[in-house]
């Protein structure tokens, strides 16, 4: 009956081990097996990180790109709009600004008249003005120039200072004549 019971227990034991080797062998099984879930799903993450990147990237260079057209069209859209106020300034030039629809025949419409005659020259009458006068700057100077022995400095740098004046006014009207035409606004024709 020993041997039974030893044989009883016995198998008990050993079986008992052997569930217990094999539930440890199970656990560590699922465990090394979760680790690689987690690992995976750290993965996947990462992976979810870098494309949400790599689509913020493209989204910007996309806006970017947008913002370039958008940019690009409104420039476009003002150069077109100051050539369209440039050409409408000439067609505005010719047109009298004070004196519509006034009878000629009264002292007051006369005066209105009168006031858009001054308003259309004062650019041309300013502009031959100016060249008349740098014309006469020149010749006189040459003038001088020629009956004054100077020495080549002094000639030299009064050279320059009629260079300078020319060059200021022809600049300042032509700039101002040409150059700010184009940024006024059209008078509204009625």
């Amino acid at each position: 009956m020993l041997e039974v019971l030893s044989t009883i227990f016995g198998s008990i034991f050993s079986g008992g081990a052997t569930g217990l080797i094999g539930v440890a062998i199970q656990r560590y099984a699922d465990y090394k097996n979760k680790q690689a879930d987690l690992e995976l799903q750290a993965k996947k993450f990462e992976y979810d990180i870098a494309l949400k990147k790599a689509d913020a990237e493209i989204m910007a260079q996309e806006w970017a790109a947008k913002t370039q057209v958008a940019k690009i069209e409104t420039e476009g859209a003002s150069d077109v709009a100051a050539s369209q106020a440039f050409a409408a300034s000439y067609a505005a030039d010719a047109q009298r600004q004070f004196s519509t629809n006034v009878v000629p025949g009264r002292v007051g419409g006369f005066l209105l008249i009168l006031l858009d005659v001054l308003r259309g020259a004062v650019r041309p009458l300013l502009t031959i003005y100016l060249c008349a006068l740098t014309t006469y700057i020149w010749l006189q100077a040459h003038d001088v120039l020629g009956r004054i022995p100077l020495d080549a400095k002094s000639a030299l740098d009064v050279w320059h200072l009629i260079v300078s004046t020319i060059l200021y006014l022809t600049t300042t009207c032509v700039l101002w004549w040409f150059g700010t035409r184009n940024r006024q606004s059209a008078p509204k024709i009625k």
